[in-house]
C-alpha cells in the first residue's frame, strides 16, 4: 500500500533546482527527469495548481511555489528508512524555503514551518512512538496539536 504525503513550500527553488539539491545532498538515485527513488521511496516536485496555491493560501496564509509529493510503500522492509529520508528532504528543502507544511494526504498536518517557527504535530504518533522521528528533527522546533484548516 502507498502512502502519500505532500510538502507544500514557499522558496526561490524551481523544481528541478529542489531535485538536484536533494539528490546531491541526500544521494537519491534519478527515476527520470522530476523525479527521484529512495528506499521504499518515490519523490515528485512540480509547480502546484493554481486552485492547490489558493488552498494552501487561505488555510496556512503562504502561497507555495514548489509541491513536493513523497510516495512511501508501506509494505517495503525499507518503509522505516523511506520515512526518514522523507523528512530529511523535508528539512534540507526548509532550509532552502521561507514557509512550508508537510502533510499527509493531503489534509493532515505532520509538520509546518511558518514565519520561521516550525511545529511538529503533536497528535502524529510517529514523532516519539513507533518509527521516533524525532530524532531526524535537528532544527529547533516545538511540539503541539496542529489542527488543520483542510479539514
Amino acid at each position: 500500500m502507498g502512502l502519500e504525503y505532500g510538502l507544500e513550500l514557499s522558496t526561490d527553488l524551481g523544481p528541478t533546482q529542489a531535485l538536484r539539491l536533494l539528490a546531491e545532498r541526500l544521494g537519491l538515485p534519478w527515476g527520470n527527469e522530476r523525479s527521484l527513488r529512495g528506499s521504499a521511496l518515490w519523490i515528485d516536485l512540480s509547480e502546484p495548481s493554481n486552485t492547490g496555491r489558493e488552498i494552501i493560501e487561505e488555510g496556512f496564509h503562504f502561497r507555495p511555489d514548489v509541491l513536493v509529493i513523497f510516495r512511501l510503500d508501506s509494505n517495503s522492509d525499507q518503509y522505516e528508512e523511506g520515512h526518514r529520508v522523507m523528512l530529511r528532504a523535508t528539512m534540507l528543502l526548509l532550509e532552502h524555503g521561507r514557509d512550508g507544511v508537510l502533510l499527509f494526504n493531503g489534509e493532515r498536518i505532520i509538520l509546518q514551518r511558518l514565519a520561521g517557527e516550525l511545529v511538529l504535530n503533536a497528535d502524529y504518533g510517529n514523532w516519539t512512538k513507533g518509527l521516533q522521528l524525532e530524532n531526524e528533527i535537528q532544527l529547533p522546533h516545538e511540539k503541539r496539536p496542529l489542527p488543520s484548516p483542510l479539514l
